[in-house]
């Protein structure tokens, strides 16, 4: 059925974590909503169960948090979205937290920071699995300029004087 975001754009959703096919990849989105869902213990068990079986587990902005409080971030290094860093690293105390990154890549996790930052890492993931010409490609005809170095996070040293 129909879902509404916190900013009223709707969607449409074609299956719930009751009845979703398999995945080879997920992406944990972030946002507000967030904030509740690290409460519900139906999402959490979910995201441990895929995490057993998707090919790459993936999260933009504090989308990590979530992962980080269902445990399956534990040992791997993360980033996430600077402005709200505090909250999600204490949703895992056993991460290898990351400020200064614009993504991160640990084995078959990736994590980034900002909406931007997300593009960044999923044109990196478009690169991994079909190739740097493919990802390149694909920023071209989507007329985004990709920045290609996960270390260079310009927000960081912003929120970090606030």
């Amino acid at each position: 059925g129909q879902v509404e975001s916190a900013q009223g754009t709707k969607v449409v959703v074609d299956a719930t974590i009751t009845d979703a096919p398999d995945l080879d990849i997920l992406l944990v989105p972030g946002g507000i909503g967030t904030r509740e869902q690290v409460r519900n213990e139906t999402v959490l068990d979910w995201l441990r169960n895929q995490a057993e079986t998707v090919e790459w587990l993936t999260s933009v902005c504090t989308g990590s948090g979530l992962l980080a409080k269902a445990g399956v971030l534990d040992g791997y290094k993360a980033t996430s979205n600077k402005f709200s860093f505090d909250w999600v690293t204490k949703q895992g105390p056993d991460v290898d937290w990351v400020y200064e990154a614009r993504w991160v890549e640990d084995r078959n996790r990736m994590t980034s920071s900002g909406v931007s930052a997300g593009m960044d890492m999923s044109l990196a993931l478009l690169d991994r699995l079909y190739g740097e010409e493919t990802a390149d490609m694909v920023a071209k005809f989507t007329e985004y300029s990709c920045s290609k170095d996960p270390g260079i996070d310009p927000f960081a040293a912003y929120f970090r004087k606030k």
